[in-house]
């Protein structure tokens, strides 16, 4: 798991090096393979804002903006990028910026036109592996702002190997609970709000293998504009998770998953009919799943399906008939507890593995649901805006995992770690975890 350590300092401040947090990290029993940069250096790279656009006299795909650096005068600047227009902010390289890969930036002309810098993508900062035009910088960004400064590039990240006991880290959430419990500090959990309803939409929920799946949590939402952008914060915190930003629907459940470690799913609330079924899969099921494959699963695999037919293979992928889409302006979220033993080995069954697989393979909180349902709502109307419908909730109590009653014993304590804990020890220790 690829760990952001800003973002976890922002839960939990230890005020060590991160080479000092990686050992103790480890020495927990959390190894901490590599420590990595979350940017690749650059330097003399500001926010600019495009205020002029014109035509290049000698080449159709390019043009020539007038750009504000926070100086007395804008820069001319020629680009080609796509998606430049007056009043955009991006990234701005100034003449001896030093740009990855030791690329430099000098004076230079462009079909003839004087160009005093460059408009920057996020491949050519190394913050992407592709890009279609340059990098949209937030509309309240000050002209001139080094660029590090405002995204916060200055950041570690920590690649921690879990062992498949630990699936209560694999969230941020779960990490800063380790960091607490080793620096012996208080933890206090994320703070989520009920958000209350705005309509009366529902869509129904039948667990017709209550063994497999004991609580389904879902939840309609109503209105969201599909012509809404992730944040820029949010979409950085997905890279640096190592995951691509997909759009507001796809980006607040995986942010989720990463933040608390509950994966979701949003469904096109009107490509669905009837009611969402969790079943096992009938010899008569095909699903096109997200990633264009075809299958047709077995009777061992649990299905989301609705009246209509299969929609996703439970805890690994969705499917393309009810993904959303550019134009989706009705959701449905889709909050549940998989029994580990209904998910381990089917996504390797189908060539897969996925970020939410390796979540339910190895045990997720079954109380998580509600919250994280909560908290996704919460992001996505901040981001889309739209009406969230009341929280539905199938469960089955005599399914869910029953916690047991530990003993435990001081001198097994001593014996196994051949030393003495006192019980005041061992009891904060407990608490903080």
């Amino acid at each position: 798991m690829r760990v952001s350590e800003q973002w976890l300092r922002d839960w939990i401040d230890p005020q060590r090096s991160s080479a000092e947090l990686a050992a103790r990290l480890t020495m927990a029993g959390l190894e901490v393979d590599r420590i990595e940069p979350a940017a690749p250096a650059f330097e003399k790279v500001v926010v600019g804002r495009v205020v002029q656009l014109q035509p290049h006299p000698d080449a159709d795909r390019l043009r020539v903006a007038a750009v504000d650096v926070g100086d007395a005068e804008p820069l001319q600047i020629v680009c080609g990028a796509p998606n430049v227009a007056v009043g955009m902010r991006a990234p701005t390289a100034l003449i001896g910026a030093v740009l990855p890969g030791g690329f430099k930036i000098k004076p230079s002309k462009l079909r003839g036109v004087q160009s005093q810098g460059m408009l920057c993508s996020a491949k050519e900062l190394g913050l992407a592996e592709s890009s279609d035009g340059l990098l949209p910088l937030p509309a309240d960004s000050r002209p001139g702002q080094d660029v590090r400064e405002l995204l916060a590039l200055d950041d570690a990240l920590l690649e921690i190997e879990l062992t498949p006991n630990r699936g209560d880290c694999l969230g941020m959430e779960g990490i800063a609970r380790e960091v607490a419990s080793i620096e012996r500090r208080d933890f206090r959990p994320f703070p989520v709000e009920p958000v209350e309803p705005a309509v009366d939409a529902v869509f129904p929920v039948t667990l017709r293998d209550p063994a497999d799946c004991p609580r389904y949590i879902g939840r309609v939402i109503r209105g969201v504009n599909p012509a809404a952008e992730t944040p820029l914060w949010m979409r950085e915190r997905l890279r640096r998770a190592g995951l691509r930003s997909l759009g507001p629907l796809v980006d607040v459940t995986n942010y989720v998953m990463l933040e608390l470690g509950q994966p979701m799913h949003a469904f096109d609330l009107n490509r669905l009919t009837g009611g969402i079924e969790v079943r096992r899969a009938r010899p008569e099921d095909r699903l096109e799943l997200l990633n264009g494959v075809v299958v047709e699963p077995d009777a061992e695999t649990l299905l989301i399906a609705d009246h209509a037919g299969p929609l996703a293979l439970a805890g690994i992928m969705g499917g393309e008939i009810s993904s959303c889409t550019d134009a989706t302006r009705d959701v449905f979220l889709e909050s549940a507890f998989f029994a580990p033993a209904s998910i381990a080995g089917r996504a390797r069954r189908y060539g897969l593995q996925t970020d939410s697989s390796y979540r339910f393979e190895r045990g997720v909180d079954a109380q998580l649901q509600r919250r994280a349902a909560e908290r996704a709502t919460r992001l996505l109307i901040e981001m889309a805006g739209g009406e969230p419908g009341p929280i539905i909730e199938a469960v089955s109590p005599e399914h869910l995992p029953v916690q047991p009653a530990i003993r435990l014993r001081p001198e097994r304590i001593r014996k196994l770690l051949g030393m003495d804990v006192s019980a005041v020890e061992v009891e904060h220790i407990l608490r903080r975890l």
